[in-house]
């Protein structure tokens, strides 16, 4: 029994015992992408998790607007496309039946210079007429790539204006009726599915981490170190900085003693 005692008293002599402060896995600042006034704040969520919704709303109205005039003018684009391929096509029949009716006839004696002129014009004009409509569906193609660059955009911008979230919500910065720029915190919220904690090592800890063995409030668990540094810390600067992530509490800021031995 002397023994085990004196094993279990060196064991703790040569534990290196950290208290280490829980924090959320990640927060995040939500800011404003463009500016614009706040037309809604729901800041009843404050200190609640929430799935994909929107807590502040910004001005959208004429970007919607915008957005609406731009599809209406894609859609009469497209059926103007699809008129024009059908013209082409129509064109491309054309073009090689005034082919067909001129080279039937070009070496042909029996047939006047007169007539032979007149199928080659008819010819001709037909696939100036052909190479006129690919050249207006060539820039209605631009047009339309442009219109949907545009709508993208907007969608984009509308999206932003409208910023769904994910997360716990800490704190709602804005209230409705307020004017924000780009850059505005709007809302902060934390991943809270882990804990992340912070701690300092010293040299001879970061040596023995290969082979030592971890104890949070005294229940021994895997290494929970995520990530070390391997230069010193520039505050603390003997030690190096490492970072634990762990199950998430049910209240964060949760003080635990993890010990290295």
């Amino acid at each position: 029994m002397r023994r085990v005692w004196t094993l279990l008293i060196a064991s703790l002599l040569y534990a290196d015992v950290h208290s280490v402060k829980l924090e959320p896995y990640e927060i995040y600042h939500l800011k404003a992408a463009v500016a614009a006034q706040v037309l809604a704040a729901n800041d009843s969520v404050e200190g609640k998790y929430i799935r994909n919704s929107v807590v502040v709303r910004l001005d959208d109205r004429v970007d919607r607007s915008s957005l609406q005039q731009l599809m209406k003018k894609q859609k009469a684009l497209k059926q103007l496309i699809a008129i024009t391929k059908s013209s082409i096509s129509d064109q491309q029949r054309l073009v090689a039946v005034k082919k067909r009716d001129y080279e039937s006839i070009k070496d042909l004696r029996s047939k006047s210079v007169f007539e032979k002129n007149a199928r080659l014009a008819a010819y001709l004009s037909a696939r100036s007429a052909l190479l006129a409509q690919k050249e207006k569906l060539q820039n209605l193609l631009i047009q339309s790539a442009d219109i949907e660059d545009a709508i993208t955009k907007l969608k984009d911008r509308i999206a932003k204006e409208n910023p769904r979230i994910n997360g716990y919500v800490l704190r709602v910065h804005v209230r409705r009726g307020d004017f924000v720029s780009p850059g505005a915190p709007l809302v902060d919220f934390a991943d809270i599915s882990k804990a992340r904690g912070v701690l300092y090592l010293s040299r001879e800890e970061v040596a023995k981490l290969p082979h030592a063995r971890f104890f949070i409030d005294g229940k021994e668990v895997p290494n929970p170190i995520v990530k070390l540094l391997r230069t010193t810390d520039e505050n603390y600067i003997s030690q190096y900085r490492a970072e634990i992530v762990v199950d998430a509490p049910k209240l964060f800021g949760k003080i635990i003693k993890l010990e290295i031995r």
